[in-house]
């Protein structure tokens, strides 16, 4: 019996909705906002139960996306000590319901939309699998990644500042540590299974070292990233997300270490902003009594956690608050961009929207910083109610993707698939049309390289078998 992920986040809603029904509203910034919120649950179920029979695996992202960001946040608003954007940086508490209208209304015209064009991801052409001589290939590759990028760490790594030139930096843009276990992942998944116990070690290795190093560099949610990845990869090859009650455990135990390794780079990330140029093991030991013994930072942790999760409360700041709306326009978005594709120079000095908005608000610091706008606030700020006209020419391009871009090798094939799951998620997570350009054409970069090689070494091996075949004439 397997217990479908569309199924679990139904359970969710009529949870957070009886426990709305039944708190006590006084006090919190939901108070008078009563009927939107239902109106929200009910738009989040209408959806569920859409996809529990269209099974669309976009739409099973978005409203995995939605239930865990926005109505999960629901129940905590209502815990005492845990702070909120809203009430923190003086949101009118009386415009949040049409706030929480527009949101549903966002939420159901991008649903209609996924419903209207229906984009699905082809597997016909993945049943080929991957050979152990592509396999071995690719692992190789992702390994020599994932070291060069811990050579150019160890060397340069500053998180205060920028330490690598202009084209160095570009490279490690594209060739990410966090691109080469997607790859490792996705080919995991396709390869038989004796030829992955084969090389489960290294697998395993590579899959550590990135750990590691990410969580070195002050990455709070890495492993989080590995379970997202995962995810990505049953998606694409297998359709909507279905558990067995094994994989649902294990699941569970992977989120607790993942929040665990949550903590574990918090103490990294404030080590490497707060110590000297010298930092020693001493400095170290500081930042983790002080972020773990210290009751007061834990809890200040614990509420930096649940704000992470928070977009609804990054959704009805974003679009109250009057300061960011310079920001999320087409025009800056074009500046913003301009600068970061020409090789370097800037031509407006002006940065990626997500990062102006921080500084907008909290001012330069020592490191760079970004916020999260939503995808529904970034939409309702540019087009207002006719948001449609950014989702359906969107959608059609993923569809068309999608059904177009084939290659005679299955892994290559299901790798363009989950680059175009990947960058619709990173779309949802709201950090900004300009930065999901940049990023679509960096990821691209890495993503049709790796594919000329898996194709190459595709070709290589039927060219080595072909030559085994031939025999001699004596």
């Amino acid at each position: 019996m397997k217990l479908r992920l569309n199924t679990i986040l139904i359970a969710i809603v009529l949870v957070v909705l009886v426990f709305f029904l039944y708190a006590e509203k006084r006090g919190t910034y939901l108070n008078g906002s009563e009927l939107q919120v239902f109106l929200l649950l009910v738009v989040t179920l209408f959806s569920l139960v859409v996809n529990s029979k269209l099974k669309n695996e976009l739409f099973e992202i978005l409203n995995l996306v939605f239930v865990a960001f926005y109505i999960c946040r629901i129940p905590f608003v209502f815990i005492d000590g845990i702070s909120s954007y809203v009430t923190q940086r003086g949101v009118d508490i009386s415009l949040i319901p049409w706030d929480i209208f527009i949101l549903a209304y966002q939420y159901f015209i991008l649903s209609i939309c996924i419903i209207a064009i229906n984009p699905k991801i082809p597997r016909l052409h993945f049943d080929n699998g991957i050979s152990e001589f592509v396999f071995v290939r690719i692992l190789s590759y992702a390994f020599f990644i994932i070291v060069v990028n811990i050579i150019m760490i160890a060397l340069s790594f500053d998180l205060r500042v920028q330490t690598l030139s202009h084209v160095p930096a570009i490279l490690k843009t594209i060739f990410t540590i966090e691109l080469s276990i997607m790859v490792i992942i996705l080919s995991s998944f396709m390869v038989e299974k004796k030829t992955l116990l084969k090389y489960k070690f290294f697998v395993l290795t590579c899959v550590l070292l990135a750990i590691g190093c990410i969580t070195y560099q002050g990455g709070k949610s890495f492993v989080l990233s590995i379970i997202l990845l995962m995810y990505f990869a049953y998606l694409v090859l297998y359709g909507p997300m279905a558990f067995r009650l094994r994989g649902l455990i294990i699941t569970m135990g992977v989120g607790l270490t993942a929040l665990g390794m949550y903590f574990v780079g918090a103490v990294f990330r404030m080590y490497q902003v707060g110590g000297g140029p010298m930092k020693s093991l001493s400095e170290f030991g500081f930042y983790f009594n002080k972020l773990f013994i210290e009751k007061d930072n834990l809890q200040g942790l614990i509420t930096a956690i649940s704000h992470r999760m928070g977009y609804l409360d990054f959704y009805i700041e974003k679009v109250s608050n009057p300061v960011y709306q310079p920001y999320v326009s087409f025009t800056y978005y074009f500046k913003a961009l301009l600068d970061k594709v020409t090789p370097g120079f800037d031509v407006f000095g002006v940065p990626f929207m997500s990062r102006a908005i921080y500084s907008a608000f909290h001012g330069e610091g020592l490191v760079t910083n970004s916020e999260f706008v939503t995808v529904f606030g970034e939409s309702y700020l540019l087009l207002g109610f006719f948001s449609f006209c950014l989702f359906i020419p969107l959608l059609l391009l993923i569809k068309y993707v999608l059904l177009r871009f084939r290659t005679s090798s299955g892994i290559a094939s299901a790798l363009i698939s989950m680059y175009v799951v990947y960058m619709f998620y990173w779309w949802l997570t709201g950090m900004g049309l300009d930065m999901l350009v940049a990023f679509i054409m960096y990821v691209g970069i890495f993503i049709f390289s790796t594919v000329s090689l898996i194709l190459y070494w595709s070709r290589k091996e039927k060219f080595n078998s072909s030559e085994e075949i031939i025999v001699p004439m004596n």
